[in-house]
């Protein structure tokens, strides 16, 4: 008896106050076996079609008493609630009309990268247009504007040392000009960066920031580093075949001479692209006529303190800062002078390739274009050049001016292939 007690106890789910004997008997049939009981919950699902119909019914209950609320609302406080309603609707039409009272953004957050806006063209009765059609026709305008900018790029060529050296003394009224005029179907594509931003009034909304061109060309090209990438395999193709020619010279496949000639000739074309060459010969020939006009008896007291302390001065703080830290682990880093990596290809490629982006950079609103060849002639050679400008009637001034070398011509030429 006092087992099935236990197994009727350990059998009941709930505590009932009349027990069941089925499960004793069912018990001692089996022998009074131990029997483990697990409890198990059914879990109902999320959304059920009771819990739907449910929710429709409360939904539409809550919807009906707020409509009937509002009615009696309307009849108790009609005049008064009219006056707010007219209100509101006074302040929105208020806050369409001037988007500056709206709250200011506290925070913008960006969503993408900037992109290009729809395009746009002037209209008849813009003002940009207005006054392109009072220029079109005026003759002696125009003439004074080619003038200017062939007096521009004459002047600044004989500023530029690069020029100068190539060139020799410029004549500024020699040479021809070939230029012309070109207005505008509508202004500059503008660009524009999607994003979140919050006001401080607590309204998160979709909106777009303006994006200046310079900037999204140059987001581009960091995210597409298309000129670095053109750089380096210039430069690479470069190294190679320069490699390549002298494993056939060792081998014996060509002859040294021919590589020689070679390479003296790419050296030769590269002298006068050099930017470094004309800044070199004038600061190697300024300082000896200005060292014997210098007074003489004096010429020993600045040789001792000027020629020989300064390099002291400077010799001694480069050998005096070396890092323990270096020493104490026992590494070495590698001097930016003892460095031999040629990077002449990669940063004359690197250059062109800045300037090609700087070509995609499009004038500003109502500003028409002026672009066509300048002819430069000096004592040595003369040089035409290909030029894009931007003109602003409104100040009366060059805005933009990209000028680009079309042809250089000396007047003595060497021969390459030697004498």
């Amino acid at each position: 008896m006092f087992k099935t007690r236990i197994i009727r106890r350990s059998f009941s789910l709930f505590n009932r106050a009349q027990q069941n004997t089925r499960f004793a008997q069912n018990a001692a049939r089996h022998g009074y076996e131990t029997v483990q009981v697990q409890r198990v919950r059914f879990r109902k699902p999320l959304f059920s079609r009771s819990k739907l119909i449910r929710f429709t019914i409360g939904a539409s209950g809550t919807y009906a008493s707020i409509g009937w609320l509002d009615y009696k609302l309307d009849e108790i406080m009609g005049p008064k609630r009219e006056t707010e309603k007219v209100r509101e609707k006074r302040a929105r039409r208020d806050k369409e009309k001037d988007p500056d009272d709206a709250g200011e953004p506290l925070i913008f957050l960006p969503t993408g990268l900037s992109r290009e806006k729809p395009r746009s063209y002037y209209k008849g009765s813009d003002p940009e247009w207005q006054e392109f059609v009072k220029i079109a026709p005026d003759r002696v305008r125009l003439q004074r504007i080619r003038g200017e900018l062939v007096s521009i790029v004459r002047n600044g060529a004989t500023k530029n040392p690069q020029y100068a050296s190539r060139l020799g003394k410029i004549n500024l009224t020699a040479g021809m000009d070939w230029l012309e005029f070109k207005f505008p179907d509508g202004p500059p594509a503008e660009f524009e960066r999607p994003g979140i931003e919050l006001t401080e009034d607590g309204i998160v909304r979709k909106t777009t920031r303006p994006v200046n061109q310079l900037i999204h060309h140059r987001l581009d090209h960091i995210f597409m580093p298309t000129a670095a990438a053109k750089s380096l395999y210039v430069d690479a193709e470069r190294k190679l075949r320069r490699s390549w020619r002298d494993f056939k010279v060792y081998m014996g496949w060509e002859e040294k001479r021919k590589i020689e000639r070679l390479r003296t000739t790419t050296s030769l074309s590269r002298l006068p692209t050099n930017p470094q060459a004309p800044t070199s010969t004038t600061a190697s020939t300024t300082p000896p006529p200005s060292s014997p006009t210098a007074p003489t008896p004096n010429s020993q007291q600045p040789q001792p303190p000027t020629s020989v302390s300064p390099p002291s001065k400077e010799s001694a703080p480069s050998t005096e800062p070396p890092d323990p830290v270096y020493e104490r682990f026992g590494l070495a880093l590698p001097k930016p002078t003892a460095l031999t990596l040629d990077l002449t290809t990669f940063r004359q490629a690197f250059h062109r390739e800045q300037h090609l982006m700087n070509d995609k950079l499009q004038p500003p609103r109502g500003t028409f274009i002026v672009s066509g060849l300048i002819e430069i002639i000096g004592d040595k050679a003369k040089m035409t050049l290909d030029v894009f400008a931007a003109y602003d009637p409104k100040v009366g001034k060059f805005v933009m001016l990209k000028p680009r070398t079309r042809s250089y011509t000396p007047y003595s030429q060497r021969p390459r292939g030697g004498h």
